[in-house]
């Protein structure tokens, strides 16, 4: 029986681990930190955050009777007299869906509160004039270094299976 060294042990140690990191920190990357973490305990999400003129997008909440306003601009908040896009029936939850029109292009703020108490909470959505690109993006340097890491242990696993074989 051969063994194999330890510098193919050590890399192959490494390759794994360096790719069991990567694939661990792109399933926490992907999902917003701010996700359940509302002081208010109240939720508006807005999916997809991003469409084209014309296209639907969704509103939901974790809170039913809620005002819902469509607002131009990043950030933005109702003023104090401001009459909501749509409110919600009562309830434990709300789902809303919009189209998208040429007069929303840009960022938008939608935002949703239980009128006479501290719920609400608001999200971001961008309306563009055309369809998005629907092309495959190019992997990130991460994703890349990630793939090349994956690779090389595969390779280096078979090679100290081929060797403990011979």
């Amino acid at each position: 029986m051969t063994h194999s060294g330890p510098a193919q042990s050590l890399g192959t140690a490494l390759a794994i681990g360096i790719v069991t990191s990567m694939l661990a920190a792109g399933a926490v990357l992907a999902h917003p930190a701010s996700e359940g973490a509302h002081p208010s305990g109240c939720i508006v999400t807005v999916e997809p955050g991003s469409v084209a003129v014309g296209s639907q997008f969704t509103v939901a909440g974790n809170f039913g009777g809620a005002s819902v306003y469509v607002l131009k601009g990043a950030n933005a908040m109702p003023a104090e007299n401001a009459q909501p896009n749509v409110i919600t029936p009562a309830g434990s939850s709300f789902s809303v869906t919009f189209t998208a029109e040429t007069s929303d292009i840009g960022d938008l703020t939608v935002v949703g509160l239980l009128p006479g108490s501290e719920c609400g909470d608001a999200d971001g959505l961008t309306v563009t004039a055309a369809l998005p690109d629907v092309a495959m993006a190019q992997p990130s340097a991460i994703e890349s270094i990630g793939w090349l890491a994956f690779f090389l242990g595969l390779i280096l696993a078979s090679r100290r299976l081929a060797s403990s074989r011979r």
